[in-house]
């Protein structure tokens, strides 16, 4: 009996000891560095204050004394910060959480290696980096984000898929002035003498981190920034860093159970307050909980851009985004993740659609004049300019089917059923269970739900209907303002999918048959050629609709997750994505890439996630990378009486055929 009870206990200081070896620690490293050394030309900043209000807020967040690494001003050289990286990695096991807070100088530097779209790296800047480039110092010491690359995703790979990475930097990159404190940065770039940076340019989101391959199980992770590329990140009115400010006032008033989304969007209100004149940003897993690997369902949203007055709003979304002239919305509290009635502060319709742009008449004022504040979630979506005239031929007359669809036509203002299949837009037809689409130039055949009969024939119909509408009203949408002028191709690239070489670009004329672009299924990959040929910097994005009108997302996409400033093309200058690759199989059919150009960011999110149904029903909670979907850009002061074409649109017929 008394071997029986030393086994048990063995057994249980063996499962406590593995329990306590698998628990999750929480660790933290924070720099700052306040008083740079006289010889670098960086002035003195505040950035030390910062260390004791991040420490007590990471304490409150049950992070240990013990877990958490300091390294402020001259233990902070470029050696310092790489040997307390290592030196954090080792303590570091699957399942556990890392915290790295930066506050300091930062500064946009020369891209020296060809792999950034504007021609800049970012970098923050330790206690020994010189402020401007000499014979004797070319920028060794900065901490470019090719380094920060290697470090972030050593970092990911270690915590795992259980783990978490939260990266804060409050810093700045570069830009114009704004109101407040002391600035953190330079507006100068970091550059040789006979370098010359793009005119024009603005670019938005952190760009800290490069593109890096990582593993399939790496850690999820969150960037937030206190600045946009394009500006300065000035002090709070009290000496603390405007970031660090908000970001613990933010966490303090959470409470728990919240998303990297909620705490960016209560930090942006704040910051919107002592600092409107810098955007912070914020990339990643947005949906997560924050130090808890749950993902919280967010229902898609627009900010406002602007509160024209206190019964009218402004957001930056129009048709493409498939937002016209009636739709219906609520107006809710920042960081609302969905509608319920209890929450909402008003209720509103669009009265004027652009192509990137709506504005909205509010039935109840809104109380704040912060537009940070409010968050905008369709209600009920209108589609009057895409309607359709629909025809059901003998076959497909159920009167339950023809008439469901018959209300949801007349209830999304999408079209009307006729009598005459001449003045048709599309025609029903069915055989067996197989529903069909005909139109002039297409035929999509699609199977209904045999089991759940009547309601389920509706929806497909009604689905496929809107699919087609929405689909070739952006084939058809043409913008062509030659102030944007711009352009995209294919090229032909090698690669080979088992060793993951890439090899050398082709000549675009290898990928045309019969005066058409054709992709080969299993041989053809290409890459995107984008130019802008104006003399402005422009934003693009690139949508593909197949012959069912389903849009989907090419460049930025989930898997492909550009942020904006990797969309920004400056002015006469051509870049080749040559990183992305894609390659075709079936189905085979012919289809459109399009592109939109702008000088305005555009979101097309909305557009292919709602698929012409209310959001609420149909997200996907576990989207990643989307921390620019949903940003701000900001106007100035002035006022722009539009109703002119505000981008430039070209496209690319393609065909997949079979090998």
């Amino acid at each position: 009996m008394k071997q029986i009870y030393i086994l048990l206990l063995m057994c249980t200081v063996f499962s406590f000891s593995y329990t306590q070896e698998k628990k999750t620690t929480k660790h933290a490293l924070i720099i700052a560095i306040g008083d740079y050394q006289k010889r670098t030309g960086w002035g003195a900043i505040s950035s030390v204050k910062d260390v004791p209000l991040i420490k007590q807020t990471l304490l409150n967040q049950d992070f240990k004394e013990k877990n958490i690494v300091t390294l402020i001003d001259g233990e902070a050289t470029k050696v310092g910060i790489l040997l307390a990286f290592n030196k954090v990695k080792a303590l570091l096991k699957k399942g556990d959480i890392l915290v790295v807070h930066y506050s300091g100088h930062g500064q946009q530097i020369f891209d020296d290696n060809g792999d950034e779209i504007d021609d800049k790296d970012e970098a923050i800047i330790p206690y020994d980096a010189m402020v401007s480039y000499s014979h004797n110092y070319k920028g060794e010491k900065h901490i470019r984000d090719d380094e920060l690359s290697n470090i972030i995703t050593s970092f990911r790979n270690i915590l795992g898929k259980e783990g978490q990475l939260l990266f804060l930097l409050d810093s700045c990159h570069s830009g114009s002035s704004a109101r407040g404190g002391r600035a953190r940065g330079s507006k100068t770039v970091f550059a040789p003498n006979n370098w010359k940076a793009s005119k024009n340019e603005e670019n938005s989101g952190s760009d800290m981190f490069e593109k890096a391959t990582i593993s399939d199980a790496a850690a999820p992770y969150v960037l937030i920034s206190g600045a946009s590329a394009n500006e300065l990140n000035y002090e709070h009115p009290e000496g603390f860093g405007a970031l660090s400010y908000a970001f613990s006032e933010a966490m303090n008033e959470l409470g728990e159970g919240f998303s990297y989304r909620q705490l960016y969007s209560k930090i942006a209100v704040k910051m919107n307050v002592f600092s409107p004149n810098q955007t912070p940003t914020i990339e990643g897993d947005l949906d997560l909980e924050l130090f808890n690997n749950q993902y919280k369902i967010q229902e898609p949203f627009f900010e406002v851009k602007k509160i024209l007055r206190n019964n009218a709003i402004k957001i930056q979304a129009g048709k493409l985004q498939g937002i016209f002239k009636g739709t219906t919305v609520n107006i809710l509290p920042e960081g609302t993740t969905e509608v319920s009635e209890d929450k909402i502060l008003a209720k509103g319709k669009v009265v004027l659609s652009k192509y990137n742009e709506s504005n909205i008449i509010l039935k109840t004022p809104l109380k704040s004049k912060n537009e940070k504040t409010y968050s905008v979630f369709i209600d009920e979506k209108s589609y009057g300019d895409i309607s359709l005239n629909v025809f059901f031929d003998e076959k497909a007359k159920d009167n339950t089917v023809k008439k469901g669809v018959a209300e949801f036509l007349k209830k999304n203002n999408l079209g009307t059923i006729v009598k005459d299949s001449i003045k048709s837009d599309i025609i029903i037809s069915k055989k067996g269970n197989l529903y069909s689409l005909n139109t002039t130039n297409n035929f999509v055949e699609f199977e209904s739900n045999t089991s759940n009969r009547g309601k389920s024939d509706i929806n497909a119909v009604s689905q496929k209907i809107f699919n087609y509408a929405q689909g070739n009203f952006l084939k058809k949408l043409k913008l062509g303002n030659e102030k944007y002028k711009f352009s995209f191709r294919l090229l032909p690239i090698g690669y080979d999918e088992v060793t993951e070489e890439i090899g050398e670009i082709g000549n675009p004329k290898e990928l045309l048959r019969n005066n058409i672009v054709t992709v080969v299924e299993g041989d053809d990959t290409v890459v995107f050629e984008v130019t802008n040929h104006s003399k402005l910097p422009l934003y693009f994005t690139i949508i593909e609709i197949n012959s069912k009108g389903e849009i989907n997302n090419v460049l930025p996409s989930e898997s492909n997750p550009l942020n904006d400033q990797e969309r920004l093309i400056k002015s006469g200058k051509t870049f080749v994505f040559k990183d992305i690759i894609f390659g075709y199989g079936s189905p085979y059919e012919k289809l459109m890439y399009k592109c939109f150009a702008s000088p305005n960011k555009i979101n097309i999110q909305s557009t292919v996630v709602s698929r012409g149904e209310s959001p609420r029903n149909n997200f996907n909670p576990l989207e990643r990378f989307i921390g620019n979907t949903y940003k701000k850009s900001r106007s100035g002061s002035g006022t722009k009486v539009s109703g002119k074409i505000d981008a430039y649109t070209s496209e690319i017929i393609f065909e997949i055929v079979k090998k």
